[in-house]
This record gives C-alpha cells, sequence and structure tokens, in this order.
C-alpha cells in the first residue's frame, strides 16, 4: 500500500463508486438466519442485497452438498457439544462492497453455529483497526475475525489476544504475511492464470504481428499476484505487447482511473485489451471504454477484464461496461474460518495452516471461473460455485455438534 492517509482516501472513494447510481443494487448487507435466500438447480430464483454473499441454495446441488456435508461431519469423529462463543469481526472498511459480503458471511456462519457476534467498522485505518481489536478484548470476546487486514498492522491486538488465549484469523482475502492463528482465501495467482488463459487466445486470433494491452495494476500484494499470472504467460509468447502498464493511483482512484484510460486510449486507438487488477478501478474503466466505443464490440472495441462477478460488477457486465471477470467464491473462506474456530473451541483441534485447505467430499472448496456477459446469473443472484459452500458446512455442523 502507498501509505494510511491514500488507502484511507481509496476506501472511501471506492464506496463512492460501488454505490453509484449507475449501479442497480444498493450499498449495504443483510442476512437471514437460514441462508436460504439464493438458488441452486431448483429453477426459482431471488434477490439479493448488495455485500450480502452467496447463501446456501435448494434442489440438487445443495442436496449435493448437503449429502457430502453430513459426512465430513461423522468423519469428523463422535459427535461433540460446541460451546457458545463470542466472536468478534473487525471490518477494514462498511461500504465497501465485497467487505459487506465477507462480513455478512461471517455473521450468519456464526449464527447456525449458535455464537453472537461483535462487528466493528475499521475505517480503513490501522489505528481504528487496532481500537477495535482492543475494544473486542476487553469485552471479553472468546475469537476476532479479521476481514482484509494484515497482521502487521494489529500486531498490538494479536500480542494481547494470544497473552489472552483468544485466537484471531483472517477470513476471505488473498494470503497476507504470516501472523494470524489462520488464514483462509483464495490463490490470487490462480485467479490471475484463469484471466489470462481466457484473454490471451481471444488477443492472439486477432491479424498481425503485434497487439497492444493496457495493464492498471493496483498497490496491494493481492492485486500485483494477480497480474504477476499475465506477466508471467507474456513472457512465453510474442505477439501480445503491454503498451501501457500503470499502477493505480490509490489516494485518486476514481478521477486517475477515468483520465489515464481516456488518455491511453487517446494516445493509441488500437488498444485491444485494459487489465484491471482491483474490481473497483475495472468499473471506473469499462465506463470509460464503453462511453469511447459507444455501440462498437470487440476487435473494433478493446476488452475490459478484471476480477470478481460482485452484484455491482454483474451489471456493467450486463451492459457491456464489462467484458470478462475471474470470478471466485471468495466468501468461502469465511466457512473454512467458522469450521477451524468450531473445531478448536470444541476439540481443541490446531487451525490448519494451508490458506485454502480441501475438505472431505468436495476438496477445495474455491470455485475459479470466468464470467462473460453470455453467462450472467439472474439478476439480483450471485455466481453459483461448484459446491454449495453453506449447505456444505451447515450440514457438517449439525452432524457433528447436534446443531
Amino acid at each position: 500500500m502507498r501509505g494510511l492517509a491514500q488507502m484511507r482516501r481509496l476506501l472511501l472513494l471506492a464506496v463512492t463508486l460501488v454505490c453509484a447510481a449507475t449501479l442497480l443494487a444498493a450499498c449495504g448487507s443483510s442476512s437471514d438466519d437460514d441462508g436460504g435466500s439464493s438458488t441452486s438447480g431448483s429453477g426459482s430464483s431471488s434477490s439479493q442485497t448488495k455485500g450480502e454473499g452467496i447463501r446456501a441454495g435448494s434442489g440438487t446441488d445443495a442436496e449435493r452438498a448437503t449429502t457430502a456435508g453430513v459426512a465430513a461431519g461423522r468423519e469428523a469423529g463422535a459427535p461433540v457439544r460446541l460451546p457458545v462463543k463470542t466472536i468478534g469481526i473487525v471490518n477494514f472498511l462498511n461500504g465497501i462492497e465485497s467487505s459487506d459480503r465477507l462480513v455478512s458471511t461471517n455473521e450468519l456462519a456464526a449464527r447456525i453455529l449458535g455464537w453472537r457476534t461483535i462487528t466493528c467498522d475499521g475505517r480503513g485505518t490501522p489505528t481504528q483497526f487496532v481500537a477495535c481489536g482492543n475494544q473486542m478484548l476487553d469485552r471479553g470476546v472468546d475469537g476476532i475475525v479479521m476481514v482484509a487486514i494484515e497482521p502487521g498492522q494489529v500486531q498490538q491486538v494479536l500480542t494481547k489476544a494470544r497473552a489472552a488465549g483468544v485466537p484471531v484469523i483472517q477470513t476471505g482475502g488473498g494470503a497476507v504475511p504470516d501472523g494470524y492463528d489462520g488464514n483462509y482465501g483464495p490463490d490470487e495467482y490462480k485467479a490471475g492464470q484463469v484471466l489470462t488463459e481466457a484473454l490471451l487466445p481471444r488477443l492472439d486470433a486477432l491479424p498481425g504481428d503485434s497487439v497492444p494491452i493496457a495493464i492498471h495494476d493496483f498497490p496491494a500484494g493481492w492485486a500485483r499476484t494477480r497480474t504477476d499470472a499475465l506477466r508471467d504467460a507474456l513472457r512465453d509468447q510474442d505477439k501480445v505487447k503491454i503498451d501501457a502498464d500503470t499502477v493505480t493511483d490509490g489516494a485518486n482512484l476514481v478521477p486517475f482511473t477515468r483520465k489515464t484510460v481516456a488518455d491511453q486510449i487517446t494516445q493509441n486507438p488500437d488498444l485491444k485489451a485494459f487489465w484491471v487488477s482491483f474490481d473497483t478501478a475495472g468499473q471506473v474503466a469499462g465506463q470509460v471504454v464503453q462511453s469511447r466505443y459507444a455501440g462498437r464490440e470487440f476487435p473494433d472495441k478493446p476488452l475490459v477484464v478484471t476480477f470478481h462477478a460482485d452484484l455491482g460488477t454483474i451489471e456493467l457486465m450486463r451492459k457491456g461496461d464489462i467484458d470478462m471477470t475471474s470470478e471466485v467464491n471468495y466468501d468461502a473462506g469465511v466457512w473454512i474460518g467458522a469450521d477451524n474456530m468450531a473445531e478448536f473451541f470444541a476439540r481443541r483441534t490446531p487451525f490448519m495452516t494451508d490458506n485454502q485447505p480441501t475438505y472431505p467430499g468436495i476438496g477445495d472448496p474455491f470455485t475459479y471461473r470466468i464470467v462473460t456477459k453470455d453467462d450472467l446469473p439472474p439478476r439480483g443472484e450471485y455466481v453459483r460455485p461448484e459446491w454449495d459452500i453453506p449447505a456444505y458446512f451447515t450440514a457438517k455442523w449439525r452432524t457433528e455438534f447436534g446443531l
């Protein structure tokens, strides 16, 4: 990151963008106790709120996941009593769709486990992260979940928590440096590979010996890791060339992206793609490209590719502003984290050390895929992953803990 003040301004700008009137769903988060607000293999549909996150579905996919979850619960050992706990959740910044999605899912998983939660808005600053964590420890929480917060930013909290025997984990974000008792989120390099493998064949099929593209990276490890996958692939071929290589100004996100994309198009109207590693900047870039190439399609208009098919991005894809996203059900990390907390409290089982641990019956809970305008889910619904993760863990816990 480029500094605490810049990151705070970045996130506040991101809230403004995500809540813009051009997007159809309202900001905020909501959840239901049984998790049954979305569908899977049933033919029915329902509308979700931005930031709510994937919920357990119905139909054959849910039945398949439930069967696997019951088997996993039995495999965990003889049923045991799960003690009632209070879990603190520290959010990076309220109002960001992806952050709200992780918080809402944490709250839902805790309710299914019979636990209470305390949520605190970190307001995008390490000072507030620490204040939230210390406040929770002073209130006697039994565990803490950090959302998109690196351990170096809350070292004081981690030291205090260890002295009190309180586990602290991070869920949903990409891999962060060691320091937490557990850290669970998607493989960002793999997400970048998935997008790279979908993008390069379309560019390679174009006529000519050289195809120019623009990269908009972001000053954060998870973003650079995604783009590293593209850079590695480009070194192994000669046709696709990086014509513009930009790192988004985190302190001036929206106007910087708008101006930079417009300038790059003016300087080289033959650009064939914009790779944007941060989804919020991708939303901005997509709207600029669409306005400059109204009524035109690729290859007469550059492709815009980015990450995460959250509800706001899906609506822009529906309008043609964004061509493809690399999607992963990153909130699966929340269910993994809650499961590790439950195993620790009920059986004193050590936390899993892998960022993407595998589970009986389903393997890796994360599903990586490309989403385009041609395969969007019904309006108001998230892209369904290969496995119904909420249904799986709900069944596992009910079997294992007698919930």
